[in-house]
């Protein structure tokens, strides 16, 4: 008995859904949801025992499922057809049916493997970045856009170039690399600047997401030099461009020092991000308005903007969304003296804090911190200060980790001047 993928994964998947079951339903105690989820899309070969089990819960025979498909090579598929399905997929993404969107397209990467369906392969990859953003796969998100970096239509057409470039340097940067997300920035700049014609509107966000790198790794010399270009650059267009680079230059020049102008550029970005129907973009730049009037010593202002940015993450948010609000609204009470709701808001921190990202982990650890500092909990507080700088140091943001440790040894306890643990960029 073999196991043939993807071909085996393709059948449970299409039976799964025809008899109106989930993955949850399939997987039983033996399996896990995304253990299914990793068989369906060809990713993982199952044991003998376990594609056993998976058919009689389909209640078919093993053998229905390893039956070799026609002719015994795969039926080329239609381009047509293909493009409707990828049309379904993009219907699922609007709907916030994120895995169904990801099952769809897997499959379409998996059919579209001829050379003249390569257009239509490198549309549903890029898609399918995007969707395993969503659903929080960081680095299965991440390891799809190197793929299609290295694919020819990406390779020879600089737009696509840069355009990949842009996402990877995010991806990488959302990962906490920074040194090779500002490697990556680089390299989306320069093509942008070579292309024939030149693409300036993805140069401006390759520069944008530079900013950010600069800005998150300690570099604010950097930043601010290449903030007073972007804000020099008449330009960039409206809607999401616009206020990213808005966004990230209003950090730039808080960590500069400059807080009032870094407040009014924020207030700009939201205008700009209005224009667009990013709503998970929308409340994230919300949330770091929230944070921006918090650092700037106006809790009472950022009540409605983390209060906005938290109605759109019941709805739409990841987890990392959700853990981001969290330690914002636990800054909050802190600034309030609410102890209770501090504390509260640090125990959904903690119980979340595996899951995220090397960067959001420093960060969240550096609010826990604070809040055990003030229970006087001084041992538990140093050991949290200590793992958030051995964090920002494995992110390469060491600048940043040297605040760690001057708050730390603070004679007082509290931080002082500006709070980089407070940064959220685009």
């Amino acid at each position: 008995m073999k196991i043939q993928q993807p071909h085996f994964g393709r059948q449970v998947r299409q039976i799964r859904r025809a008899q109106g079951l989930s993955q949850s339903d399939l997987a039983g105690e033996e399996m896990s949801p995304s253990y299914i989820s990793l068989v369906e899309s060809g990713r993982r070969a199952p044991s003998i025992k376990f594609a056993r089990l998976i058919a009689e819960r389909l209640s078919l025979p093993a053998e229905a499922l390893l039956a070799p498909e026609e002719g015994s090579e795969r039926q080329r598929p239609h381009r047509l057809g293909l493009v409707g399905r990828l049309v379904a997929a993009r219907a699922h993404q609007s709907d916030g049916n994120w895995d169904l969107a990801r099952d769809e397209l897997t499959d379409i990467v998996d059919l579209a493997g001829t050379p003249e369906l390569g257009d239509v392969r490198w549309e549903a990859r890029w898609e399918l970045a995007t969707t395993l953003g969503r659903l929080g796969e960081s680095e299965a998100r991440e390891q799809m856009l190197r793929t299609l970096l290295a694919d020819p239509l990406t390779t020879d057409f600089p737009p696509l170039h840069t355009r990949v470039a842009v996402e990877i340097a995010q991806a990488v940067k959302d990962t906490g690399t920074l040194t090779e997300s500002a490697r990556f920035a680089e390299e989306a700049i320069r093509v942008a600047r070579s292309a024939d014609p030149p693409a300036p509107d993805e140069t401006s966000q390759a520069e944008a997401v530079l900013l950010s790198v600069c800005t998150e790794s300690g570099d604010w010399e950097r930043a601010a030099e290449l903030a007073d270009e972007l804000l020099r650059d008449t330009d960039v267009p409206t809607g999401r461009p616009r206020a990213t680079t808005l966004w990230a230059a209003a950090w730039a020049r808080y960590v500069g020092g400059l807080t009032e102008e870094a407040l009014t550029l924020m207030a700009e970005a939201e205008q700009s991000m209005a224009q667009t129907s990013d709503l998970p973009l929308r409340a994230r730049l919300q949330l770091a308005a929230g944070l921006l009037h918090v650092a700037a010593g106006r809790p009472d202002s950022a009540d409605g903007l983390l209060q906005r940015a938290g109605q759109v993450a019941e709805l739409v948010g990841t987890h990392t969304d959700r853990m981001r609000l969290a330690a914002a609204l636990a800054l909050v009470a802190l600034h309030r003296g609410d102890r209770e709701d501090a504390d509260r808001l640090v125990a959904v921190v903690d119980a979340g804090l595996g899951r995220l990202t090397v960067l959001d982990r420093a960060r969240c650890s550096v609010v826990t911190a604070r809040v055990h500092r003030a229970r006087d909990e001084e041992d538990t507080a140093r050991q949290c200060f200590q793992s958030a700088a051995a964090l920002y140091e494995q992110a390469g943001a060491y600048r940043i980790a040297v605040t760690v440790w001057r708050e730390l040894s603070a004679p007082d306890g509290s931080p002082a001047g500006v709070d980089p643990h407070v940064l959220l960029l685009p």
